[in-house]
């Protein structure tokens, strides 16, 4: 996974984030047995897929979530990776496929990786590593796809999404590959469709009574994040959102004014995207980017002092809403008020001590304070929460070369060296 992050171009965007983790989640809460600790994560690529990974690692392409149409389809797509994770596919795989060794396993898994450099080298690097066995572990993925569809509709049935959200987008998937020809999306490469596995995931979905699902307005928000930063510039994105207000083709006025008003900020318009904000804000006084984007709309206008106080204000309100409260940390660290950073990135991690971002911030802090071991020790924190164990393992050493160093420090960075280190991986 480590490997992953590190070829992949994984989306920093909080937001958006937090948006497709709270959506994992909402399935996952219909399970009744035990789950693995999920992560759901955006691969910033316009290519239409999704992948899954063992030990409830969930990646959706920003193509595809520009491809939906509703959200109960985004919701389906996640809920088929889940059944893959549930079910175990790639470890029954493993075992079914005998003598193959796990190289195997891992070039196929690598394979998705070079993927997003050349999907031409990802091609020839999956045959090859398949070599005789494709036949049949083609064969064997479809019987895959096929429960995590069966698996995967149950679970959106169970979540209040439309069952049938998933048939709808293979479909639609199915279908634009019959008028494109030979482009087929990397979706289906992926996930072989067939015509028996879209009428089995529409027979099974019909088994369910049929309800009306409104899209919730965070869905159509997070579609116009990501189609803002699909575009190369900040101007091509308020242009289009432009036509879009201008032509009236839309299917939520208030996710597209506010991709339009954020354009407008990042093209260093903040001045032009007020009125949009304003009426955001008359719309739905209480929704929190709302507010974070008229924040955003006063640090462009360099009203830095009104950004914070409206920011903070806003996050007492909504106390548990993590990207505001990583962004007014962030904030006060760039507007200087690093004293006030500290205490506030304290408090943080006291209760939420599993989000790394709030360690790193706090490193930075406690750097600019002139504090370098509780910088270190933070900065540690936050390489061990993401998995850099090597890296935490540098930071703890350089904390014990301080001096002085108080006999409580000391035994601090110990016990922490112990517990880095039985983390870091041997080498074969």
């Amino acid at each position: 996974m480590k490997e992953l992050k590190s070829a992949l171009a994984i989306s920093n965007d909080v937001i958006t984030t937090e948006y497709i983790h709270a959506l994992g989640y909402r399935l996952l809460a219909t399970q009744s047995q035990s789950q693995p600790n999920y992560q759901f994560f955006i691969v910033k690529d316009k290519t239409i897929n999704a992948f899954a990974l063992p030990g409830g690692f969930v990646a959706v392409n920003t193509g595809l979530i520009l491809a939906t149409e509703a959200e109960s389809e985004l919701a389906g797509v996640l809920a088929h990776e889940i059944g893959h994770v549930q079910q175990k596919h790639i470890a029954r795989m493993y075992a079914h496929a005998g003598r193959l060794r796990l190289s195997t396993i891992a070039g196929m898994i690598a394979s998705i990786i070079i993927a997003t450099q050349s999907p031409q080298a990802a091609q020839g690097a999956l045959a090859a590593t398949l070599a005789g066995s494709q036949q049949a572990l083609i064969n064997f993925t479809r019987d895959h796809e096929k429960e995590a569809d069966y698996v995967g509709i149950q679970t959106l049935a169970k979540a209040g999404f439309d069952p049938m959200g998933m048939p709808t987008f293979f479909h639609r998937m199915y279908q634009d590959t019959r008028y494109h020809g030979n482009h087929v999306p990397e979706y289906l490469m992926t996930h072989p469709l067939t015509e028996a596995r879209m009428v089995a995931a529409q027979s099974r979905a019909k088994q369910f009574p049929y309800k009306q699902i409104t899209d919730s307005l965070q869905y159509h928000l997070i579609h116009a994040r990501v189609t803002l930063y699909q575009f190369p510039s900040p101007r091509e994105a308020s242009n289009h959102f432009a036509k879009v207000l201008a032509r009236g083709n839309y299917r939520n006025r208030l996710g597209i004014i506010y991709g339009y008003a954020l354009a407008l900020i990042e093209e260093g318009k903040p001045s032009a995207a007020k009125p949009y904000l304003d009426e955001l804000l008359a719309a739905i006084p209480d929704q929190p980017l709302f507010h974070l984007a008229y924040a955003q709309m006063e640090m462009g206008l360099g009203e830095r002092d009104m950004a914070l106080e409206h920011l903070a204000t806003t996050l007492k309100n909504h106390p548990k809403n993590y990207t505001l409260t990583l962004t007014y940390a962030d904030w006060l660290l760039r507007c200087g008020k690093t004293t006030d950073a500290i205490s506030f990135l304290q408090k943080q991690v006291a209760i939420k001590s599993n989000r790394h971002e709030f360690w790193h911030l706090l490193s930075q802090a406690q750097a600019r304070a002139k504090q370098p071991l509780k910088s270190h020790l933070a900065q540690a924190q936050y390489l061990k929460l993401t998995g850099d164990y090597l890296g935490a393992l540098t930071q703890l050493r350089l904390a014990k070369k301080i001096t002085p160093l108080s006999v409580q420090d000391a035994k601090q960075i110990e016990a922490e060296l112990k517990i880095v280190e039985k983390l870091q991986p041997t080498k074969s």
